[in-house]
């Protein structure tokens, strides 16, 4: 059947191959509607992956090409970032980082044990958990900047306080210490090694490590506080790009998840060893290699991600092998309570497990 295209109310719009498809995307528009009213949240977008594809697509309040902060879920590209150049063995996961970085070296007691197989799983002791954003037009600070944490930068050094190895600490700063390999090792700004490596490559083509958005980007969403108020200055910009910088849609997070489910099976951008070695757990923690991971009794692992920026909430989760996903991003802090609803709502409906939470 010829696909066509169904504007639903609220800004809602898709493609939708069949009958069945428009009755699925109505109900979860129905679900997503009456949750955003009760959370205040302005506008949301969210998209399945079903059996290799990206299958129901929703947005609520915007359109489906309106860019959303996806916060933390550029953790899972800058993974990606990392283990395509291990691939190419430009990176070794278990070389000492401090022996790889050339520009900067990471302080602390034990940082010579520290690797990017312990950065990757937030298990090398480094601080700094997360990163505020600045006000649109303030002075941004360098990359080296945000490491040494030299004005302007509005976070502490990033260091190794802890001893590595020994238990999950999520670190944003660790992820900061990675974009530095990567760029060091690659000779590549980030935001091109992202590009060329993962988001051209998966078909993210509305994504983009643009902080902030060139002013010819019209088509973006505005961060909105628990009440529903509009941010001042519309969002915050985060220089922190592998932490916390990528704009993105939710079809387009959706085509990030089948990536990686391909890398899984074998036949996607990273070998299938590495990737199966990606979705497991490191040590007894909750993380793999660059995402979550939820083991699941004799099915392929849940591996997931939530983004927190101010006034942005988002979640991608999916089974490792592309069978199930779902994507969904909101420009509203009240996107907390309402990912966990709808989630354990779209879960429950394509008899999948337990939705994972943060909370």
């Amino acid at each position: 059947m010829t696909s066509r295209r169904l504007v639903l109310l609220g800004g809602a719009t898709s493609l939708l191959p069949s009958r069945a498809s428009a009755q699925a995307e109505a109900k979860l528009a129905d679900d997503l509607r009456l949750l955003m009213a009760r959370h205040h949240v302005p506008a949301a977008s969210v998209a399945l992956v079903r059996n290799g594809k990206v299958a129901e697509r929703v947005t609520l309040g915007a359109d489906a090409r309106t860019l959303f902060q996806a916060a933390s879920i550029s953790k899972v590209v800058a993974g990606q970032v990392i283990l395509h150049l291990a691939d190419h063995r430009t990176v070794d996961l278990d070389q000492p980082v401090n022996e790889a970085l050339h520009s900067w070296k990471l302080p602390g007691r034990r940082a010579q044990a520290v690797t990017p197989r312990l950065l990757l799983s937030h298990r090398a002791g480094t601080n700094v958990p997360g990163f505020p954003g600045y006000a649109v037009g303030a002075t941004l600070p360098s990359l080296p900047q945000i490491l040494e944490g030299a004005p302007p930068a509005n976070t502490p050094p990033v260091r190794v306080e802890w001893e590595p190895g020994q238990a999950f600490r999520y670190s944003g700063g660790g992820t900061m210490v990675l974009q530095q390999l990567a760029m060091d090792t690659a000779g590549r700004p980030f935001q091109h090694l992202a590009s060329d490596l993962v988001l051209g490559p998966a078909g993210m083509a509305r994504s983009s490590f643009a902080q902030p958005l060139p002013q010819s980007e019209s088509d973006a969403a505005t961060a909105h506080d628990l009440e529903g108020r509009p941010l001042p200055g519309r969002c915050h910009v985060y220089p922190e790009l592998a932490a916390a910088g990528l704009w993105s849609t939710a079809a387009d997070l959706a085509r990030l998840a089948l990536v990686i489910s391909a890398s899984w099976r074998g036949g996607g951008l990273i070998s299938r060893n590495l990737a199966r070695s990606m979705a497991r757990p490191v040590g007894d923690g909750p993380t793999g290699l660059g995402i979550f991971v939820h083991p699941q009794s004799g099915r392929p692992p849940l591996l997931y991600h939530y983004g927190v920026n101010a006034g942005f909430r988002s979640v991608l989760t999916f089974v490792a092998d592309g069978s199930f996903g779902l994507a969904l991003m909101t420009n509203g802090e009240g996107g907390r309570p309402l990912i966990p609803a709808f989630g354990e709502r779209v879960f429950a409906a394509n008899g999948q497990g337990s939705f994972p939470s943060i909370d």
